[in-house]
């Protein structure tokens, strides 16, 4: 008779990729609604009040580092979660196969496109 286990610590198991990125997919779902979502609509609401709050807007912009690693936070987020989210329906409609070695394959290429695509964002965003 096996016993299953009470209390599974994430921390000290060893997640195959597959998994950290379905996690992380959650993880991101839950950013993009309490905090990208709310920041996004903020800075649309003072661009677009009136012509000096968005001169205001973009001179603050280019002279603060911190808002800009900010916004490049925010558009990292939401770009994370849509590549993992394009990841998960193509495992949804059977167009990956859901093998292992297949899952695997497609998180390593998941995450390589996602920092391939960070990399062009921070250039551009810094």
């Amino acid at each position: 008779m096996s016993t299953k286990p009470v209390f599974i610590n994430l921390l000290k198991i060893q997640l195959p990729l597959a998994a950290f990125l379905s996690i992380t997919h959650r993880v991101t779902g839950v950013l993009i609604f309490f905090l990208v979502l709310p920041a996004s609509v903020y800075f649309l609401s003072l661009l677009l009040s009136s012509e000096s709050s968005y001169m205001n807007f973009l001179d603050l912009y280019g002279n603060n580092l911190i808002l800009r690693t900010f916004v490049l936070f925010l558009v990292l987020i939401f770009t994370y979660h849509v590549f993992t989210g394009a990841r998960h329906m193509l495992l949804d409609f059977h167009l990956i196969s859901e093998t292992l070695s297949a899952t695997k394959t497609s998180a390593v290429i998941t995450l390589i496109l996602f920092l391939i695509n960070a990399v062009i964002q921070a250039w551009v965003i810094l």
